[in-house]
């Protein structure tokens, strides 16, 4: 061997060793109905909007259920991938990656109406799965939306007539001598 090829040897060797690789972990297998146990909603739906944290970080999606498996969401809710809650990122990160993809989530409680999936709850790309279905039935629709809150706007539109009508008020008091003259007969 030469000295070049042992230096890059002790070189990526020592390197290794300051650059760990992320600890790979797996998951204990589990049944169908104990993911089902451990969640408080089971929900069929869609990824309707993907982002990451503070980097490193595990990511946080916006979803909306579809059919509702067990439990029920008040609409689209926000959904970390990992036990981080948007800290350092974990091997148990669920990857839900694509807006517009259909997912069926296992979710807890997180704090703030947000919820909480990860690798490890059953949480898997697509419908649900027959065992599932076995399970869980046909599921339930998800409510229709309610109307949407129109308070902002309307608060904007009736900030914009005041300023119209306080500039309207001004410009009138502010308007110089008429130009309209009258004549005597």
């Amino acid at each position: 061997m030469t000295l070049r090829f042992v230096g890059a040897l002790v070189f990526a060797a020592a390197m290794a060793g300051l650059f760990p690789a992320p600890a790979a972990a797996s998951c204990l297998q589990t049944t169908v109905a104990q993911n089902a146990a451990l969640a408080d909603v089971v929900v069929y739906g869609t990824v309707t909007e993907t982002r990451q944290t503070f980097a490193p970080a595990g990511g946080v999606i916006r979803f909306r259920g579809d059919r509702f498996l067990k439990g029920t969401l008040p609409g689209e809710v926000e959904v970390y991938l990992g036990p981080s809650r948007g800290g350092a990122i974990t091997s148990v990160d669920y990857e839900a990656v694509q807006r517009g993809q259909a997912h069926t989530l296992y979710l807890r409680a997180a704090s703030s109406g947000a919820w909480e999936t990860n690798a490890c709850s059953g949480s898997h790309v697509g419908e649900p799965m027959a065992e599932e279905s076995a399970l869980f039935g046909a599921g339930n629709p998800a409510p229709p939306a309610g109307p949407r809150d129109t308070t902002p706007l309307a608060i904007g539109a009736i900030a914009i007539a005041i300023i119209a009508l306080a500039a309207a008020l001004v410009a009138r008091r502010y308007a110089g001598p008429s130009t309209l003259t009258t004549t005597s007969p």
